[in-house]
């Protein structure tokens, strides 16, 4: 690879929010780099609601330049492009629009399309030697979970960041507080809950859905309605409670035995509701609940982890 296009893997990671990091793993290439006002030129792939919001996070951040972006619809494509002054030839709709993308001079990517794309789109940005920021979850199957897998061994063996956006990771005040709990503070683990409520994010697509549920293109505007592009809400978005409660046993769970359900949604087949228990090593339980529908009032909401010990409780939120 050139000067020009030539990111260390380590600022990468700096620069997106990898807090852990610090500003003291910047090499001094790097940091001339930044000191010179050079940018990353970062490519967006998925341009809805999130797509949208996480580059303007990355605009903010001053270190990266919104160079293009891709989505199968053109008007999503326009509004990213036009909030970021994209221009036309650096726009690219369509299914395989990304590959165009990530052959037009982007030096990283940010992959924000439906959970379904992320493998390929993973597989096939680190081949084009590029450095990915890769929404949460990274797959809706075991084949797209072994196949991110092998694609962040590749990027570490490349020097390339393949940096998975579970936000709680980044965070000092998560990292400090499982630390703790993991040099003994609340002593020997006894049980632990996992919680996701929150109301339907999906309900305007759901009413438009519901006019023509077989219109494919509405069904991908609604991907969260859909198990197949989504992997449902338990994967989703209760992967970020269950990814805290992962981080906290530091080891799989032996068993885990569940149920959920459609309670409220008229379309789509995902289920709206989940409820498992997951049986860990030395008779730890942890039990699990989800909701996207009105809680009617009920609190609290949001995610949030607890986990009781022999001296202390962990609550995190």
């Amino acid at each position: 690879m050139n000067n020009d296009r030539s990111i260390n893997r380590r600022s990468f990671l700096a620069g997106a929010g990898a807090t852990a990091l610090g500003v003291s793993t910047l090499s001094p290439v790097s940091a001339r780099a930044a000191a010179s006002g050079r940018k990353v030129k970062l490519g967006i792939i998925g341009c809805g609601g999130r797509g949208v919001w996480i580059a303007n996070l990355f605009k903010q951040h001053g270190g990266y330049e919104i160079y293009a972006c891709s989505d199968y619809f053109q008007d999503r494509v326009d509004t990213c492009g036009d909030k970021f002054n994209i221009p036309a030839q650096r726009r690219f709709p369509k299914l395989s629009g990304y590959k165009k993308l990530l052959d037009c001079g982007v030096e990283a990517v940010a992959i924000i399309s439906p959970p379904y794309f992320h493998p390929e789109q993973a597989a096939l940005a680190l081949d084009a030697g590029l450095h990915s920021y890769i929404a949460k979850p990274i797959a809706v199957d075991v084949p797209g979970c072994k196949s991110i897998a092998q694609t962040g061994k590749e990027g570490t063996r490349k020097k390339l960041c393949v940096l998975v956006d579970f936000q709680t990771r980044a965070d000092a005040f998560y990292m400090e507080a499982i630390k703790r709990v993991h040099n003994g503070a609340i002593g020997d683990f006894a049980f632990g809950e996992s919680t996701y409520h929150a109301g339907n994010p999906f309900a305007g697509h759901m009413k438009a859905l519901m006019k023509d549920p077989n219109n494919p293109e509405l069904r991908l505007r609604a991907w969260g309605l859909s198990q197949v592009l989504s992997g449902d809400i338990i994967t989703e978005q209760n992967i970020h409670t269950l990814d805290v409660m992962s981080w906290i046993m530091q080891t799989p769970p032996l068993s885990a035995v569940g149920t959920g359900a459609r309670k409220v949604r008229p379309v789509g087949d995902c289920y709206d509701t989940f409820s498992c228990l997951f049986q860990y090593p030395n008779n730890v339980g942890i039990t699990f609940s989800s909701r996207q529908f009105n809680g009617h009032g009920s609190k609290p909401e949001g995610i949030r982890n607890r986990m009781f010990g022999s001296q202390g409780v962990l609550e995190t939120e």
